[in-house]
């Protein structure tokens, strides 16, 4: 399954993320995926996840093909389907749209000085 070209190239300028967003190592990350699919009855690719929740952000996927539309999701780890409207997801026009809308206003609460410094002192 080939990624959104909007993806490939974020990480072809080598973006990993904004704190407390990652993108996770290996996309598609069979464990989110099956969960998802689990509770929602839906299909979608996994690349981002919050580090400190069970926040996760994937590909809509669609008849065995990715597409552009960012679901971010919180799941509940239920392992079944829930009530309407659990587990709580967004759905974006694409990873700009997620990375505007949710990434950079959740990333803006994050920013102090003790996080630069745990930051700084990872890439040293």
């Amino acid at each position: 399954m080939e990624l959104p070209i909007e993806y490939r190239w974020l990480k072809a300028h080598r973006f990993n993320g904004l704190l407390p967003w990652w993108f996770i190592d290996n996309p598609g990350q069979e464990g989110l995926r099956v969960e998802y699919q689990k509770e929602t009855g839906e299909d979608f690719y996994p690349f981002a996840r919050r580090q400190d929740c069970d926040d996760v952000a994937g590909f809509k996927v669609e008849k065995g093909k990715i597409q552009k539309e960012v679901v971010s999701v919180h799941l509940t780890w239920a392992g079944k389907r829930e009530v309407e409207g659990f587990p709580a997801k967004v759905i974006y026009q694409d990873i700009f749209a997620w990375l505007a809308q949710e990434v950079i206003p959740e990333t803006a609460d994050w920013v102090t000085e003790e996080e630069l410094a745990d930051l700084e002192e990872e890439n040293a």
